[in-house]
């Protein structure tokens, strides 16, 4: 094809998509006026859609038209696409980012991205697809294709950095489809114009460029990839009911196609016919709509800013109660939800203390066994306890409660050989035989208590009164190192100081009471002794206390038979206890230096909500469960259900632990399995995190596991870079791909060595910022990172007084704030950065970094050079770079040079 030829056919796709773009555009904004004039809807707040804030008064239906439509106004269209149909005919389709509307033009049809025929927007030129018509599935073909940019000027519509292939060219580039159509002679020249016609003669030949342009980073932000390829658009149509991982190198569009994929599967529009059914089975029991039961963890807050803007970007409203970090979302789980945590209305066993030193470096390599070993000992232990039971019960001198306890040994022997989940409902069904015997027994022992307190009432009135002073003199009941957080009851607190006085009295009786029928003896020292002590001679008689006792013992052997389901996830904070005091001693998993029964590391807490979550997402898909009558002894799984949610997404996966993965699993609706995670092994930040597919396979069992190779952010010199330092680093070999047909060639990565103090960083980095200005205008988006919190602030001032003369600036994002205007050079902490990218990257004191995080150097130094697209710089406040990185020294240059 000849130049003029290319640019009459270049001309002829541009004049029918920006004359396509106007007319959606001018439809979408008359259809809006029209529901607005009718008075169907408030538009106050039209520009707010996407905040979740706007039209909550509006139905789903109407609330989606509207949202499509100011989407449509704003951006008509995100791709173009010609196909010839199987008669021959051809028929051209403009693919928008939200839902379609249909506004009937013969000429071309508009399909939502997410719909089937979205799916052309992904293809390449020639590429067949069965597109699914009103008369049936039709194999087209590709004929032409073409991405766009859409920008309005006023009521003037063109696209830019357009990128077209036809069968006969492509792909190119069009900087601009309106200018293109402007033609240097379609005015008379006067002589004035000659200078303007010469212009414009020579700019002609910067209409169209060969191959792709790469885009420039010109904010702090995930990068708006509203097109995927056709790899990535495969995974994310994957069906609802999948759960998958996307491995792969930075830049490969992991989290775009994680967001784009729930975008998807939150319109029930787009669900396939079992998808729906199922959804709305779930969303029956539940009462949650399909479109809100989502939630998406990601390891930073500032990761989690940028995950907020990408939601909004494609409309899909994101509250921070749908997004969050995993420290957040523990503290919730383990402290409001399950009995781990204390709170400051008691209950939970443990304290969370980050730096505590209670688990040994190999614990944290090898969760997974780790939890296998608790998991193993505490249900040997549960099963233990219910043995013991039995026997306690079967030598009761009460036939019904000698009988009950031969049924119940029958049972846990049988019982054993079944899951958990099997077993634990199994045990819900033998409730009612032992209700009867236990709240006759209770009710005979409260009386004699009752009575008994009565008695010593008669005799002195003011018992009660005395005995709350005294118990004010007291120091605060502690949490009793045995406590097994297996009542049965919740009984509420006692609010009056007589009322507190009465319970403590009670309790300690009952305490004496099974003391004298166990011949224990009474411990001395500590609270309980003090009461006792008080109490003296006004408790019961010796052999009443030993009568109660017995009773009281048999109460406790009942009371290990009801509410099992409670009594197992209620009592694994005190069997990790006693496990971890077990373990403590062998030297195995545990510091010795661990001093505090209530400390627990944070990885501890995830190991028993992990054992918690995991019993009770069992239990749910046990088809006994639906044949059991609504009860109290449900109620775990009632709790359990008001916290899954139809799908689970997360971001970095990598970053987080196996046993964090494996709750986050155990979040996503059993009926569904809906679990969607990315990351990159070489990525990995955290000394817990997850280490190989073997990690995620046992964290969702059956992940599907789908490797994504074509980076789209790095220019050739920074990919093959990051390449190199993996490879020099662990010894693996990362595949990356780089676009067909872009221009990836870049600016080499620039090295300073010996570079003392911040004066002297920041004197280098104001000559280099000068140069990337020079070479790309305006300065795009900088980062500038540290080793330590510590030097944020002083390099964010000496860089910003040598940078002012240039009228830039620099804004240090202490503990990674999201900070700063566009154009700001931020300055942060590495540890903040995972999951961002900028065009220009400056990595400070990477020979620091070395001896600082010796376990995790490569990966930070992965993490942090992956942040630039095109720009990137090393400096070293010694003479060399790291010994490992010497091989990469002659990839450097001392400045920015093209």
């Amino acid at each position: 094809m000849t130049e003029r030829s290319q640019r009459d056919e270049v001309a002829r796709v541009s004049k029918d998509t920006l004359a396509a773009l106007t007319d959606v555009a001018s439809a979408a904004r008359a259809r809006l006026t029209e529901n607005r004039a009718s008075g169907a809807h408030s538009f106050a707040s039209i520009n707010t859609f996407t905040s979740g804030e706007a039209l909550k008064s509006l139905g789903d239906i109407d609330d989606a038209r509207t949202r499509s439509l100011v989407s449509l106004a704003q951006e008509p269209a995100i791709a173009r696409i010609v196909v010839e149909l199987e008669d021959g005919e051809t028929a051209t389709y403009y693919i928008c980012r939200n839902t379609a509307e249909s506004f009937g033009n013969a000429t071309f049809k508009l399909a939502g991205r997410n719909t089937p025929a979205g799916r052309l927007a992904s293809l390449d030129v020639g590429d067949d697809f069965e597109l699914r018509l009103p008369k049936g599935e039709v194999t087209v073909t590709v004929l032409e294709k073409g991405i766009l940019h859409p920008a309005a000027t006023g009521a003037l519509w063109d696209s830019h950095n357009s990128v077209l292939s036809t069968e006969a060219f492509g792909p190119i580039t069009v900087p601009s489809m309106r200018k293109l159509l402007i033609e240097p002679g379609d005015a008379p020249l006067t002589e004035e114009d000659l200078l303007a016609h010469i212009l414009a003669e020579a700019q002609q030949a910067d209409d169209i460029i060969e191959g792709i342009k790469r885009t420039v980073i010109t904010k702090m932000g995930l990068r708006d990839q509203p097109i995927l390829d056709r790899y990535q658009d495969e995974i994310f149509r994957l069906p609802l009911q999948k759960q998958l991982l996307i491995i792969g190198p930075p830049g490969t569009g992991k989290t775009t196609t994680l967001i784009r994929r729930l975008g998807q599967k939150l319109d029930q529009v787009y669900l396939e016919d079992d998808e729906k059914r199922v959804a709305a089975a779930v969303e029956t029991e539940s009462g949650l709509p399909h479109k809100d039961s989502w939630l998406m963890f990601t390891p930073t807050d500032l990761l989690k800013q940028y995950l907020k803007e990408a939601f909004a970007r494609e409309g899909i409203a994101a509250p921070d109660q749908k997004i969050s970090t995993w420290d957040r979302y523990r503290l919730e789980l383990a402290r409001n939800h399950f009995r781990i945590l204390k709170s400051s209305t008691g209950g939970g066993a443990f304290v969370q203390q980050r730096d505590a030193r209670i688990l040994l470096p190999q614990t944290i390599i090898e969760q997974t066994d780790w939890f296998l070993d608790f998991d193993e000992w505490q249900l040997a232990e549960f099963w233990s306890e219910l043995t013991a039971a039995a026997e306690t019960l079967k030598k009761s001198k009460r036939a019904d409660v000698a009988r009950i306890g031969s049924d119940a040994d029958a049972l846990v022997g049988r019982l054993r050989r079944l899951t958990t989940a099997s077993a634990l409902l199994e045990l819900v069904r033998f409730i009612a035989a032992v209700q009867g015997p236990l709240s006759t027994l209770r009710t005979e022992s409260d009386e004699r208590i009752r009575r008994h307190i009565n008695f010593r009432l008669n005799h002195d009135r003011g018992l009660l009164t005395d005995f709350a002073r005294f118990l004010d003199t007291l120091a605060p009941e502690e949490e009793p190192e045995e406590g097994d957080g297996e009542d049965d009851e919740e009984v509420s607190a006692p609010q009056t100081p007589v009322a507190k006085a009465l319970a403590a009295f009670t309790s300690n009786i009952r305490s004496q009471a099974v003391a004298a029928a166990s011949g224990r003896t009474a411990p001395r020292g500590g609270r309980a002794a003090r009461i006792a002590t008080w109490i003296g001679d006004r408790t019961m008689e010796r052999a009443d206390l030993r009568e109660l006792g017995d009773s009281l013992q048999l109460q406790t052997a009942l009371r290990r038979f009801t509410n099992p389901i409670r009594r197992y996830v209620n009592g694994i904070p005190a069997r990790y206890r006693r496990f971890r005091r077990a373990r403590i001693t062998e030297a195995r998993w545990y510091d010795a230096a661990v001093t505090s029964a209530a400390d627990a590391h944070p990885l501890e807490i995830d190991l028993m909500l992990a054992g918690t979550l995991d019993v009770l997402a069992e239990i749910v898909t046990e088809p006994v469960l639906a044949r059991l009558p609504d009860s109290g002894a449900l109620e775990p799984v009632r709790q359990y259900r008001t916290l899954v949610r139809n799908q689970i997404m997360v971001d970095e996966a990598t970053d987080f632990s196996p046993l964090q993965l494996r709750s986050m699993a155990a979040l996503s609706n059993p009926a569904i399995r809906s679990f969607f995670a990315c990351g990159d092994f070489n990525q990995r930040i955290t000394q817990w995190g997850s280490r190989s597919n073997g990690d995620m396979s046992w964290a969702v069992p059956g992940i599907d596991v789908r490797p994504i190779e074509v980076t789209y952010r790095h220019s050739r010199q920074l990919s093959h870079l990051a390449s190199e330092i993996v490879r020099l680093c662990s010894g693996q070999t990362v595949h990356v791909t780089l676009p067909k047909d872009v221009n990836s060639d870049g600016i080499d990565p620039v090295l300073a060595k010996s570079l003392e103090g911040h004066d002297a960083i920041a004197d280098w980095l104001a000559a280099r910022l000068v140069e990337v200005e020079g070479l790309t205008s305006p300065l795009p988006s900088v980062a500038v990172l540290v080793n330590n919190e510590q030097d944020v602030g002083p390099l964010a001032d000496a860089l910003r007084r040598r940078v002012e003369a240039h009228n830039m600036n620099v804004v240090p994002c202490y503990e990674g704030q999201f900070a700063g205007q566009n154009n700001d050079i931020r300055v942060f902490d590495v540890q903040h950065i995972k999951g961002l990218e900028f065009e220009a990257v400056f990595f400070v004191g990477v020979d620091d970094l070395a001896e600082q995080h010796p376990d995790l150097f490569d990966k930070y130094l992965y993490v942090g050079t992956t942040r630039a697209a095109t720009y990137l710089g090393l400096t070293c406040h010694g003479t060399a770079l790291p010994e490992k990185l010497e091989p990469v020294e002659p990839l450097f240059k001392e400045m920015f040079i093209v």
